[in-house]
């Protein structure tokens, strides 16, 4: 089918470059035809794609719009010939979950997709976002390279439904050794601001051991190296206690 540079569909999805319409809507756009396989294959709904027949001809079971590779650029700044609706999943109830990573305020889109990545390779169970970059916005489904369309992902409007799970916070300084950490059951990674740190009131800051003279590591990779030591504790036989 062919969609037209007027179309009222066409209006409808240039607004959902704007966070607030992706979350009245329910809905969010896929960006390349990797992305929309894993979207096809992940936990969310692909609702339609639109492309350009002379690049692509993907038939993934849902409806299928023919436009031309300007109206593509209009809608994308990374299509790569092709562009799809999702609609994002409304999760279970968080609490559900024993083990979170939680974007405090996080403003860079490639941090939190790249956090998203890391946060399911990892084996942590859901992402909580509170404040900062929508989670939905194309820059961070990029950057999270399909690790949205299977790991849980929550926004919350405050830390208050955290209550129940002991907060660890990344510090470049003052905390406890990473590598001396005693890690709960349950819990929640808790990942500030890029530029003024955490806002969330957290019961043990855990610090990465660095080279005298560096100040700090980019925040993503904080987390990273925190959730594979992590990891690596649970596939040794590591005790969880609390903090």
């Amino acid at each position: 089918m062919k969609l037209g540079r007027h179309s009222p569909k066409l209006k409808q999805l240039l607004q959902l470059d704007k966070a607030s319409v992706r979350r009245d809507l329910g809905l969010f756009l896929v960006e390349g035809p990797k992305l929309l396989l894993e979207a096809h294959n992940g936990h969310h709904q692909l609702r339609e794609i639109f492309f350009d027949p002379a690049r692509h001809d993907l038939d993934l079971g849902v409806p299928g719009w023919h436009v031309d590779s300007e109206l593509l650029d209009r809608l994308s700044e990374a299509h790569q010939g092709v562009v799809g609706v999702v609609e994002v999943r409304p999760w279970p109830d968080l609490h559900q979950y024993n083990r979170l990573v939680v974007a405090d305020g996080l403003s860079d889109p490639g941090n939190l997709g790249t956090l998203m990545r890391s946060a399911w390779a990892a084996g942590m169970e859901a992402l909580v976002c509170l404040g900062g970059v929508d989670p939905f916005n194309p820059k961070v489904v990029r950057a999270s390279a399909g690790a949205i369309f299977h790991l849980p992902v929550y926004r919350l409007k405050s830390g208050e439904e955290l209550a129940g799970y002991p907060l660890v916070g990344l510090s470049p300084r003052g905390g406890r050794d990473l590598y001396s950490m005693h890690w709960p059951r349950r819990w929640g990674l808790v990942v500030g601001n890029e530029a003024h740190g955490l806002s969330l009131e957290v019961q043990a800051l855990c610090t990465i051991p660095m080279e005298h003279g560096c100040e700090s590591l980019n925040a993503a990779t904080s987390a990273a190296i925190v959730l594979f030591e992590y990891r690596r504790t649970l596939d040794i036989g590591g005790t969880a206690v609390s903090p």
